[in-house]
């Protein structure tokens, strides 16, 4: 299949390589690009290091790395456990597979109220940080990246879906969902895209998409691939 890949350029390249070791041709198009966001982080008091997105660690710089690196770490996916250990910190001491699944065995490694700080992107769900309150502990939310939404599908997604070359596209969040249709509205491609087959990371994802919408079971890269390859 020729499948569309929505991620930030980083993100859109690993997936892109994974889809072609599975036999699908991957068409680039990136509604997102990262920025570092400048934040000033301060890990005094801090107890533990929280953070959802591989970003986070990303765009750290090396003194603040430093500073944080006697820190026990806690975050959400494989590759944001990786971008840890490349950024020059600790090996996470738990690694959940989604937001929802961090916060219980956070609770049960650290004493309530520890105090937290929490490595974040400017948008982001308020779920994880309501959850680990709710559970007694304090969180300092350092925003260390943003991601910016591009205006326009790329030339060669663009040019795919105009000729109704393009098979499907794999949604991780629901801003880039959102960003994608609004980046086929504003091309006209309306109608094209009408008929692809969109792929979804999870409910939530899917919300603002109404025909030919399959969810992940799990909410991971494996997961979308999965349900891509039973459509």
């Amino acid at each position: 299949m020729r499948v569309i890949v929505t991620r930030a350029r980083g993100d859109a390249e690993r997936t892109a390589a994974a889809l072609r070791a599975r036999g699908h041709e991957a068409l680039l198009s990136p509604v997102l690009e990262i920025f570092g966001a400048g934040a000033v982080i301060d890990p005094v008091g801090a107890q533990a290091l929280v953070a959802t997105s591989a970003h986070a660690f990303d765009v750290l710089a090396r003194p603040d790395a430093e500073r944080l690196a006697h820190l026990p770490i806690f975050v959400v996916g494989a590759r944001t456990a990786q971008a840890a250990l490349s950024a020059g910190l600790a090996a996470p001491r738990l690694v959940a597979a989604s937001a929802a699944e961090l916060a219980p065995p956070l609770a049960a490694a650290m004493e309530a109220p520890a105090r937290l700080l929490y490595l974040a992107g400017h948008d982001r769900k308020p779920d994880l940080e309501e959850a680990l309150e709710r559970l007694g502990f304090h969180l300092d939310v350092a925003v260390t990246y943003e991601a910016r939404a591009l205006e326009a599908l790329s030339p060669e997604a663009a040019t795919a879906l105009a000729a109704g070359e393009a098979d499907a596209v794999l949604h991780f969040s629901r801003r880039s969902a959102r960003l994608f249709m609004a980046c086929v509205g504003q091309a006209g491609l309306a109608p094209q895209a009408a008929r692809l087959r969109h792929v979804c990371i999870s409910q939530d994802a899917a919300v603002d998409l109404l025909t030919g919408v399959r969810i992940a079971r799990t909410p991971d890269s494996a997961g979308l691939f999965r349900a891509l390859e039973q459509m």
